[in-house]
C-alpha cells in the first residue's frame, strides 16, 4: 500500500483527505505543522506528500526548500494559489504537482492518483539516460561525461532537465528564464541565458562549438539536438 504524509493545519479539511484517501487503500499519516513533517519524514517512506502552504510557524515554502536537500519525494501542494507566478515559483523550489483546495474530496482523490501514476511512469523512463559520453542521473541529479563526474550548478542541470523532459519542443529564452528562473523575463537577462547554456555546452558537450545535445534555435532559443532526441524516443519505446 502506498503511504502519504499529508501536511495541513487546518484539521478538518485533513480529516476529510485523510479519510477519503484511507478509503482508497491508502496509508496516511497526518501533521498540522511543517516541523512535525520533517520528523515524520525521517521515520517512514512515503510515495507522496500533500502539502499545505500557509502553515503556522515554518510554512510550506521553507518545508519544501528544507526537503529537497535530502528527498526527491513527490510532493502536491494543496493550495487556493493559482497563479502562475507562485507556482512557477514552487516549481523551482521541487513541487511536483498541484491539487486545488476548493476541489471536493473525492476530486482530490482522483487527482492524487492521476498524479501518482504520471509520476511512476515518469520515473519509469528518466531516472537515467545515456547519451554516447553522457551518463545523466536525475534522481541524484549528476552528470558523467566520459565515466567522469562533471559539477553542473543547479542552473545548468535545471536547463538541460528542462529540455530532456520536453525533448520534441523548442524553448525561447523567454521560457526558459520563467520556468528555471522563476522571475519575469527582461531583454536584459538574455545574456544570462546565453552565459548558462554556454558553460553548460562546455562542460557536456565533445565539441562545445558544434553542439549535438543542446543547438540553438536561430532567433528563438534552445532544443535538443535530433539524435538526443531519438535516442530518448528509443529509450521510452523500449522500456
Amino acid at each position: 500500500m502506498k503511504r502519504i504524509l499529508l501536511v495541513e493545519d487546518n484539521k478538518i479539511v485533513s480529516k476529510t483527505i485523510e479519510r477519503k484517501l484511507q478509503n482508497n487503500d491508502y496509508i496516511v499519516d497526518c501533521c498540522f505543522n511543517a516541523e512535525d513533517g520533517l520528523r515524520e519524514i525521517n521515520k517512514h517512506d512515503y510515495s507522496a506528500i500533500i502539502l499545505d502552504l500557509d502553515l503556522p510557524n515554518m510554512n510550506g515554502y521553507v518545508f519544501l526548500q528544507i526537503l529537497r536537500k535530502k528527498s526527491d519525494i513527490p510532493v502536491i501542494i494543496n493550495t487556493a494559489h493559482a497563479d502562475v507566478k507562485s507556482r512557477v515559483k514552487l516549481i523551482n523550489v521541487g513541487a511536483s504537482d498541484f491539487i486545488e483546495k476548493s476541489l471536493k474530496p473525492d476530486e482530490i482523490v482522483e487527482s492524487i492518483k492521476i498524479i501518482l501514476e504520471d509520476r511512476e511512469k515518469e520515473n519509469e523512463y528518466y531516472k537515467t539516460f545515456k547519451f554516447k559520453h553522457l551518463d545523466i542521473d536525475f534522481l541524484s541529479r549528476t552528470v558523467k561525461r566520459d565515466s567522469k563526474e562533471v559539477e553542473l550548478t543547479n542552473k545548468e542541470f535545471d536547463i538541460l532537465k528542462m529540455l530532456l523532459d520536453n525533448p520534441e519542443r523548442a524553448f525561447s529564452r523567454e521560457q526558459l528564464y520563467l520556468v528555471v528562473w522563476g522571475e519575469q523575463y527582461e531583454e536584459s537577462v538574455d545574456n544570462t541565458i546565453n552565459v548558462h547554456v554556454k558553460r553548460l555546452r562546455n562542460k557536456i558537450e565533445i565539441d562545445p562549438k558544434n553542439p549535438e545535445v543542446i543547438v540553438t534555435v536561430y532567433a528563438f532559443g534552445y532544443r535538443l539536438g535530433k539524435e538526443v532526441v531519438d535516442m530518448l524516443q528509443s529509450q521510452k519505446e523500449n522500456e
